[in-house]
């Protein structure tokens, strides 16, 4: 009985938020699922698992707004209609690229695997003045706090072959990405535990097997509370 609580108590944790999202979407995806998606001027949208986008195309725009999870982007150039991405308060405008934005909890990350892209945001407009190009990524919290740097252009989107590969990440982000993967919920017990940081290199399509993993790598426990939740924590 108390099993079968939990596990109610579980869906609408995870449920609600999702069905608000859904009834706007255009396309999305479910828990461990990826799908690719060509829209109508040709470019292409990868969604990463339990994400959501809304497309809204016009003479003058093509605008995408991401509105959970993940996408990377494959761009057919039109001059006359820029393609955006918004993420909340965050605008990414194509200048003939492909790139990946994923919506964090804190916030949104921009990484470009070609070209190069324009990010804007009202909270942090100095920080975003230069545009991104292959390789560079920014990482824009929704306080204002900006962080930037370079990295091998092929890790922007590399979660499409079903592998995460992270470099000196927080757990707390990992494990967000993991859990798009797991059906049921992951959480970190401990303070100052999610800020902790890893790399190393995930196989998305076990996600219980790369929750040990994180664990392992940073010396920290796992538990398997049931099929449904995963506690993280440092004893």
């Amino acid at each position: 009985m108390a099993t079968a609580g939990l596990a109610a108590a579980l869906a609408v944790v995870i449920l609600q938020p999702a069905i608000n999202v859904w009834l706007r979407a255009d396309y999305s995806t479910g828990v461990a699922e990826t799908r690719q998606i060509r829209l109508q001027d040709g470019s292409i949208a990868f969604l990463g698992a339990d994400s959501a986008i809304e497309v809204a195309y016009d003479a003058s725009r093509r605008r995408i707004r991401l509105l959970s999870g993940q996408a990377y982007f494959e761009v057919e150039k039109d001059s006359a209609r820029p393609f955006h991405v918004e993420t909340g308060s965050v605008d990414t405008v194509d200048l003939g690229t492909a790139f990946d934005v994923r919506l964090r909890p804190d916030g949104v990350s921009v990484a470009v695997n070609q070209g190069s892209v324009a990010v804007t945001s009202p909270v942090a407009s100095q920080a975003l003045a230069t545009p991104l190009v292959a390789g560079d990524w920014v990482r824009v919290e929704w306080g204002g706090a900006v962080r930037r740097g370079t990295d091998a252009p092929e890790l922007a989107g590399g979660w499409r072959s079903g592998t995460l590969a992270v470099k000196d990440e927080a757990i707390t982000d990992v494990l967000d990405e993991i859990g798009r993967h797991y059906r049921g919920k992951i959480i970190i017990a401990g303070g100052g535990l999610g800020e902790r940081r890893v790399t190393g290199v995930y196989d998305l399509k076990k996600p219980v097997e790369a929750v040990h993993a994180v664990a392992q790598a940073l010396g920290v426990h796992v538990r398997q509370v049931s099929p449904w939740l995963i506690v993280v924590s440092g004893s």
